[in-house]
């Protein structure tokens, strides 16, 4: 192994360690009574997105060759935003009432998330529209749910993720 190999471990047991949380989410889609649809949502997207940036990371190893220790830290810093945001999301097990637990944490959770995606910004190698609008675009969405708690915007939220999971599969 190269030492950028190495270096793109952690990053990649961050994201690791976040999708075996959301995934272990994914049993209140079956009961009744934890099934909160906005949550479920966000699970999804969420879950899609650590794929998505896990993949990404093919893209980054060849980037981490030679890299210095704070710009490492640039790569970095999305997967602990990442596992952070997902830490908020994700109750405890013994905790039975979905809805009331995302409501109060939904500042939280989509501010972090906004953190997030805002940092992506830092690592893009090409500033084109296609891959700042959409980051720009959710940046936004997800400080107005942070700051309103608006329904409505978790459901555009989830459209505006439809449409560039749509573009990644067939467009990229």
């Amino acid at each position: 192994m190269e030492a950028a190999e190495y270096l793109a471990f952690v990053p990649l047991l961050f994201y690791g360690i976040a999708l075996a949380d959301l995934l272990g989410q994914w049993r209140r889609f079956f009961d009744r009574e934890a099934f909160y649809l906005p949550y479920f949502l966000t699970t999804i997207v969420f879950t899609e997105l650590a794929i998505w940036n896990v993949y990404e990371y093919l893209a980054v190893v060849n980037q981490l060759d030679g890299v210095s220790y704070l710009g490492y830290w640039a790569y970095l810093l999305q997967p602990i935003l990442f596992l952070l945001t997902v830490s908020a999301l994700t109750p405890d097990s013994d905790e039975n009432d979905t809805r009331e637990y995302f409501h109060e944490r939904m500042s939280l959770i989509y501010l972090l998330m906004a953190c997030f995606i805002a940092s992506h910004l830092l690592t893009i190698t090409e500033y084109t529209p296609a891959n700042v609008l959409p980051r720009t675009l959710a940046t936004f969405l997800l400080v107005a749910v942070a700051a309103t708690h608006r329904l409505e915007l978790v459901y555009a939220l989830a459209v505006v993720w439809f449409a560039t999971v749509v573009r990644r599969l067939f467009f990229l």
